[in-house]
């Protein structure tokens, strides 16, 4: 059986860890894939009378477009699923020559 046609969409995931959108960065910039990095700060000031011992968040969206046919967006959408549900970053990169 073949499977033919065009997939198209987005993915959307988030993490609070700086060096983990570096690593997704690297790893979609490694395939060519087309993605945008959204970050959501969040300041709390726990006591009135010292503002300058606030605490704060820093909250990442990675959006990634995909885009082409099935045989193409099918094993990198699966990679990805995959390294994103705990399968990690390390070995990220493809090798190079």
């Amino acid at each position: 059986m073949d499977m033919t046609g065009w997939v198209q969409g987005q993915i959307f995931v988030q993490t609070v860890d700086e060096k983990e959108v570096e690593a997704v960065s690297a790893f979609l910039n490694a395939r060519s894939l087309s993605f945008q990095v959204l970050t959501l700060s969040e300041s709390m000031v726990l006591d009135g009378d010292g503002p300058d011992d606030a605490v704060s968040t820093d909250r990442f969206s990675i959006a990634v477009q995909l885009a082409g046919f099935p045989q193409v967006v099918g094993p990198l959408l699966t990679e990805f699923t995959q390294r994103v549900h705990g399968g990690g970053w390390d070995d990220a990169l493809p090798p190079t020559v």
